[in-house]
């Protein structure tokens, strides 16, 4: 036990030194979870400050110097809250452009005779503004609203703000029962995506690791003082736990953008991520890890090369790549058949599990099952890996291909 803790401490300091995989790993995550955090930190004080006051009264921004030509007579009273300075009353157009050439104004309106059938009013300003679609008209629009409501000040406000609502949910949210948005349709593509990744990274790191100690004769060394089952043990615990650290990490970011984000990212409100969402995608996570991880480390003791390892190691994880192929299905109707033995088939598990559950309820059996298949998958495939970690195997300079691995696995290599 204490050899295997030995090989996994040196395979995690091993690890941490590879800069590719400590910036994707940890790197990226926490760079995103930053962006996500101004994005939406930047867009919640521009909504706030689009946001019209909701007193009792609405109050208006006060602009000085600005004039109006009523050609309809519709104003005849001007509301209390309206600064007496701000808004000077003209006869005409002519009037109200001379005002303003003379700098006296610095905007005006003209409200038609026709503004109760039209609803259009003209803002005039002496300089053209690119972002003249966001001129604050809110208190134009407030006066023109009392009045035209026989100067009913209360009525005028109920009108402005028609309601308060006051939420209660009555029961916890789940991801199906909330209003449809950007989160809720590709939540599943993101958590498979999670996981793939989650898997992918860490045991593409075993491969390249053993890899490369079977060309610097390193495991010769190991293997004179370590069992072959402590050393596959140890390579694997260790860039698991890394795994584990950059799973943590890619969730919480996720966790972050849903608890976070709010309205300004256009999350639902109410919107919530299942507790027992996150703690399967770390089982999950694990076992799936497990088995691809102990299969890759098998495909770095035969390889003589690097490069000899990326066409096997698209063979190997090809059972986990399919599962984008039948994500969509999965999504679509998560309780079929397709989806049920993409679910529990021990190398598609651990990311088609993780899609069912994202597209709707699933039996707690089936999940302690899935789970339960993965484990006894790992265990056996980490038996099988252990035996390629033989003296004829890391010494041998055969050009890898897929026979040669299986018949390895199998002890008749």
């Amino acid at each position: 036990m204490n050899k295997t803790i030995l090989v996994m401490a040196s395979e995690i300091r091993t690890t941490l030194r590879r800069k590719s995989f400590t910036l994707f790993a940890f790197g990226l995550p926490l760079v995103l979870g930053i962006v996500v955090l101004i994005v939406a930190a930047v867009n919640r004080d521009a909504a706030t400050a689009l946001i019209p006051n909701e007193t009792e009264t609405p109050a208006v921004v006060e602009q000085v110097g600005e004039g109006y030509v009523d050609q309809g007579s519709l104003i005849s009273t001007l509301p209390s809250d309206i600064p007496s300075d701000w808004l000077t009353e003209y006869p005409d157009e002519a009037a109200a452009q001379a005002a303003l050439e003379a700098e006296e104004i610095s905007a005006y309106y003209v409200i038609p005779a026709d503004y109760v059938e039209t609803g259009e009013i003209i803002y005039a300003q002496p300089e053209y503004n690119i972002v003249g679609g966001s001129v604050n008209t809110d208190g134009m629009e407030w006066i023109l609203l009392v009045n035209l409501l026989d100067g009913d000040t209360e009525l005028a406000a109920q009108v402005w703000k028609p309601f308060d609502a006051q939420v209660t949910q009555l029961a916890s949210s789940k991801a199906g029962d909330t209003e449809d948005s950007w989160i809720t349709e590709l939540l599943p593509q993101l958590m498979t995506l999670i996981l793939y990744i989650a898997i992918l990274l860490p045991s593409g790191v075993l491969v390249s690791a053993v890899t490369d100690e079977k060309k610097n004769r390193v495991l010769e060394v190991l293997m004179s003082s370590v069992s072959p089952q402590q050393m596959i043990t140890g390579k694997i615990l260790g860039v698991g736990l890394l795994g584990l650290l950059q799973t943590a990490l890619w969730v919480g970011v996720l966790w972050m953008v849903v608890r976070l984000g709010g309205q300004p990212l256009k999350i639902p409100a109410g919107f919530e991520l299942p507790t027992q969402l996150f703690v399967w995608s770390f089982v999950y996570f694990l076992l799936g890890y497990g088995m691809y991880g102990a299969l890759l480390a098998g495909v770095g003791a035969l390889a003589p090369d690097v490069k000899d390892t990326k066409g096997a190691s698209f063979v190997v994880m090809s059972p986990l790549i399919a599962v984008y192929v039948f994500v969509i299905v999965i999504i679509t109707n998560p309780n079929g058949l397709i989806a049920l033995l993409v679910s529990l088939f021990p190398l598609t598990s651990p990311v088609g599990m993780i899609a069912r559950m994202t597209a709707g309820e699933v039996p707690w059996w089936q999940l302690a099952l899935a789970a339960a298949l993965q484990l006894l998958a790992a265990i056996f495939i980490v038996r099988l890996v252990a035996r390629l970690f033989r003296a004829q195997h890391l010494l041998s300079g055969q050009p890898f291909n897929v026979p040669r691995f299986m018949r390895a696995l199998a002890g008749r290599a």
